[in-house]
């Protein structure tokens, strides 16, 4: 009885180790989720606001003049 008692309080601690990695995982995994979601939507935004890759050399153009005036 004493061995059955050890052999599953050994399984319950390793069931609890188990679902906490899994919690972080999927935490790590809806980051990651968020991060690539963002990404698109930059890519979608940009794809839609400039044609021509003159534009949006333009655009970063007059960002970075504008950033430096911030600093």
């Amino acid at each position: 009885m004493n061995t059955t008692n050890a052999i599953i309080a050994i399984i319950d601690r390793f069931q609890s180790i188990y679902e906490w990695f899994l919690r972080i995982f999927d935490r790590v995994v809806d980051l990651f989720e968020r991060f690539k979601d963002f990404i698109l939507k930059l890519v979608e935004y940009v794809i839609d606001t400039f044609s021509t890759e003159e534009e949006a050399q333009a655009f970063l153009k007059n960002y970075l003049e504008n950033e430096h005036s911030f600093i």
